[in-house]
């Protein structure tokens, strides 16, 4: 039996890791300060076996310490995301920062193997399509805080490696792309999909940043938590980069009318265009977003089983009940 130390388990992909993992049998350390994830993610499992929850930041490092011993892999999902450039940077840069630091030095003390999620984000406005693990980044301007996530995960791969070449610390780098289920934030930060579920339900505007002929990638969070799985498991993932999630790739507004089909509201789609500069200033929108998933098939036998048409119905019937149960 494995035992596995999830930082951010309350959050989305947390708590759908923790489900997983339970279910084959592993032993679960989880923690969260609370601030993003929820205890109703991770309700069901709190009292049960297997687990063990902490309602730790994971800036205290010496309640880490003490929780990271005896684990022998350590899912490193905790992280502070930026949205607009009216908020503060600096929790994404530290939490981020300093947080994964804590993580692969608790790693080396233990000996522990490490799993850091990092994001598609870092590609930036890269033109090679699909992105490839080994491509050119291409980040915009430093001053537009927009990219401040992005560059906190880069800087963090960069820590990941150093931690692996200089002191023999087994990690893993999976770069996530966009993914979601009824346990999403409902916020930008957790990506449009959820928040256009939630407007058409609520019969409100769908809000479309720019014209929306943007693209993206999205995927249900199931497919994120076995290519995760996948790579705590595979000795041959150590010391790599794996693009994990699917490569399905639709536009923005498609989005919303595919929603708005799935949906089955007999009310009329509400769309709303704000321009791109009203929300993040000078920065420039990612107008495509796919990955070659080619690496993650070879080496991991990664392979995404549910359709983005199928993601939004289970998505929508779930959110649905909770809408229910909370009017």
């Amino acid at each position: 039996m494995k035992r596995v130390l999830i930082t951010g388990v309350a959050g989305m992909v947390g708590s759908h890791l923790l489900d997983a993992l339970l279910e084959k049998g592993y032993e679960v350390v989880g923690i969260d300060n609370l601030s993003f994830g929820k205890l109703e993610n991770i309700s069901g499992n709190v009292n049960g076996p297997g687990f063990k929850f902490y309602q730790v930041d994971v800036l205290d490092f010496e309640t880490l310490k003490i929780l990271g011993k005896d684990v022998d892999i350590i899912v490193h999902l905790a992280a502070v995301k930026k949205v607009g450039e009216a908020d503060s940077s600096m929790a994404t840069l530290m939490v981020n920062g300093k947080g994964t630091e804590n993580v692969l030095e608790i790693a080396k003390m233990w000996g522990s193997k490490v799993i850091f999620a990092s994001t598609s984000d870092v590609y930036g406005m890269s033109p090679d399509i699909p992105h490839r693990e080994d491509g050119d980044l291409l980040l915009g301007p430093s001053m537009i805080k927009r990219w401040s996530y992005a560059v906190s995960k880069l800087y963090n791969e960069q820590m990941v490696f150093a931690y692996h070449k200089d002191y023999g610390v087994p990690v893993v780098v999976l770069r996530y792309f966009g993914s979601f289920s009824s346990r999403s934030s409902f916020t930008w930060s957790g990506g449009h999909i959820p928040i256009f579920i939630d407007a058409i339900l609520k019969d409100e505007e769908v809000i479309i940043h720019g014209d929306g002929t943007q693209t993206r990638s999205m995927g249900y969070v199931t497919d994120l938590v076995d290519g995760t799985v996948l790579a705590m498991k595979k000795e041959e993932a150590i010391g790599k980069i794996v693009n994990i999630g699917n490569d399905e790739e639709l536009s923005v507004i498609d989005s919303a009318y595919l929603i708005h089909e799935i949906a089955h509201t007999g009310k009329e789609l509400k769309i709303k265009f704000l321009p791109m500069e009203e929300i993040f200033g000078k920065y420039k929108d990612i107008m495509k977003r796919k990955p070659d998933l080619t690496k993650a098939k070879k080496m991991l036998g990664y392979e995404p089983k549910v359709s983005l048409r199928e993601a939004i119905q289970i998505t929508i019937e779930e959110r649905r009940k909770i809408l229910h149960n909370t009017n």
